[in-house]
């Protein structure tokens, strides 16, 4: 089924209008104290619509959301405010806004420290010193960019990957091919599943097996979305986040060809719904923290491809909602194994799915592209394209990420 882009312009400005009028013609969020207007609703629908005529004016099936907004979803802005149950519209003002935001409504009962703490009495232990250097060095000079280009072209060809749709669904299943590819190419003994949600798009784990109870945890999201009407606008989301989906993927490629073989379990994950409020990291991190599992640690990456030339090139490590010896030890990997220094900068709640696994207590990190979280203004639209990558930049945080696997994968810390 088709539709003329003037026919659901029309129709969602109204949708917006009525709802504005409703409510007093502007949404208020508490102690965000953003106000979104009509007259906003209305250019970002336009806004939407002249992309989406731009790349070639038909609305797909695969464009149609799915039914995780059929009621409404309890958000959380803040650790210091309630959370409040809001619809579809509110909740996309507040991505327009650049509001951060967790949607716990499927993860509630693990936002209460009182519960976190009262499961497992497993302490993570992080490496205090660097011990595998040989192993890490003879890794990260097998790593390429090739794999960059070769996954991100027919990636960022999804016109998005929204995950309450069916390219979320098509685009995850196709990634997890790719994984899989990997996997058999070098026969190694690693195992591929998707992790399902209440959406359509799945996340994707990859795991290479230790001989420890313990998990170590290395990630991305996979998911990407237009700003102002994410079911249908183009989002081809090459820095957010198909740069940071390829960074480890190609770390991922080289730790199977190297016949990587931990003393911890070392996991790749691939979330979806990052982008709905960390809906895909939450539904795993309930998972672990439920299951009682070991988590020793997990180092996020999400944008590693874009730099402003001219300003210092460095590694971004989040400093809110990270636990300081993760930091720590980031830092130390960055300085001892790639050319980047590491530079800290607030980030802000919800950002990214760290957050997800420092919520439910686990040690985690989070490696961005620089230290301005805004540094790219191309994400969240059509212009986030694989030509804005700089992928040696990339090849940086790749290291990284091989760095951290051998580290604390093979780490016997007594």
């Amino acid at each position: 089924m088709r539709f003329t882009l003037i026919t659901i312009a029309t129709l969602a400005v109204a949708a917006v209008s009525v709802t504005q009028a409703r409510e007093g013609n502007q949404h208020h969020f508490g102690a965000v104290g953003h106000h979104y207007s009509v007259q906003a609703a209305a250019a970002a629908a336009a806004v939407a619509f002249e992309q989406q005529a731009a790349a070639g004016g038909h609305i797909t099936e695969d464009m149609h959301p799915g039914t995780l907004y059929s009621s409404k979803r309890l958000i959380k802005v803040s650790e210091n405010t309630k959370p409040r149950w809001l619809g579809l519209e509110d909740i996309l003002a507040l991505r327009r806004a650049g509001v951060g935001f967790m949607d716990i409504t499927d993860t509630q009962d693990m936002h209460h420290q009182q519960d976190i703490k009262a499961l497992g009495e497993y302490e993570s232990r992080l490496p205090t010193k660097l011990s595998h250097g040989k192993q890490v060095r003879g890794a990260i000079g097998q790593l390429s960019t090739k794999l960059y280009g070769d996954v991100l072209n027919p990636f960022t060809a999804f016109h998005n990957r929204y995950y309450d749709s069916e390219y979320g669904r098509k685009s995850s299943e196709w990634l997890k091919a790719q994984i899989e590819s990997l996997v058999d190419q070098a026969k190694a003994n690693v195992t591929v599943e998707a992790f399902k949600h209440k959406f359509p798009q799945s996340s994707t784990i990859a795991r290479f097996y230790g001989k420890s109870e313990e998990t170590v945890v290395i990630s991305a999201h996979q998911d990407s979305v237009n700003m102002w009407l994410p079911w249908f606008g183009r989002a081809s989301g090459a820095d957010d986040d198909g740069s940071g989906t390829v960074t480890i993927l190609e770390a991922f490629r080289v730790l199977l060809h190297q016949g990587f073989a931990p003393e911890r379990t070392v996991e790749f994950h691939w979330y979806a719904g990052e982008e709905g409020g960390l809906l895909g990291s939450q539904d795993v991190a309930r998972q672990y923290k439920k299951q009682e599992t070991k988590v020793v640690g997990n180092l996020h990456f999400d944008m590693t491809g874009f730099w402003e030339k001219g300003s210092e090139e460095i590694i971004g490590l989040v400093a809110d909602r990270t636990d300081p010896k993760s930091r720590a030890l980031v830092s130390d990997l960055a300085n001892e194994y790639t050319r980047l220094k590491t530079k800290e900068f607030e980030c802000g709640y919800g950002c990214s799915d760290h957050a997800s696994w420092n919520a439910f207590g686990f040690p985690s990190a989070m490696a961005f592209e620089c230290d301005k979280l805004e540094a790219n203004t191309n994400v969240h639209s059509p212009k986030d394209t694989v030509e804005t990558l700089d992928f040696d930049h990339m090849l940086e945080f790749s290291k990284l990420a091989v760095a951290y696997a051998y580290e604390v994968g093979y780490d016997k810390t007594d």
